[in-house]
C-alpha cells in the first residue's frame, strides 16, 4: 500500500521527489500510529493532526526549491492520509477533517 501512496506528486516535476519522499516517511509514521487497536475517532483526528503539523514545517523547504505545498498538494495529500487510514478500517473519518490545521 505505501508504494501507491503520494504518487501523483512525485510523478509531478513540480514537488521535489526528496520532499516528497519526506512527506511519505511523515505518512507511514502516521500509519505506525494506527497500528494501535481500538482507537478512537478522537485519537486518530489528534495523530493526524501531529501529522500534518510535521508537514506544516516544512512548507519553507519545498519554497526554498521553488515549489509549494499548494491546494493540489493538499488534496494528494489527504487522499493518502485517507487511504492509510480506511487500510487500518476506519471507514468513518472525513478527509478534510485530517488536515484541517494544515497551513498551505
Amino acid at each position: 500500500m505505501f508504494e501507491d501512496l503520494l504518487l501523483p506528486m512525485f510523478d509531478d516535476d513540480y514537488y521535489p521527489d526528496i520532499l516528497v519522499a519526506e512527506v511519505k516517511q511523515i505518512i507511514k509514521q502516521f500509519a505506525k500510529k494506527l497500528a494501535k487497536p481500538d482507537l478512537s475517532e478522537v485519537e486518530i483526528y489528534r495523530f493526524a493532526a501531529e501529522t500534518v503539523v510535521f508537514i506544516n514545517k516544512m512548507k519553507p523547504q519545498f519554497e526554498d526549491l521553488d515549489s509549494s505545498l499548494d491546494d493540489t498538494a493538499a488534496d494528494y495529500v489527504a487522499e493518502a492520509m485517507m487511504m492509510v487510514v480506511q487500510d487500518k478500517g476506519y471507514m468513518d473519518i472525513e478527509m478534510e477533517e485530517l488536515v484541517s490545521n494544515r497551513e498551505w
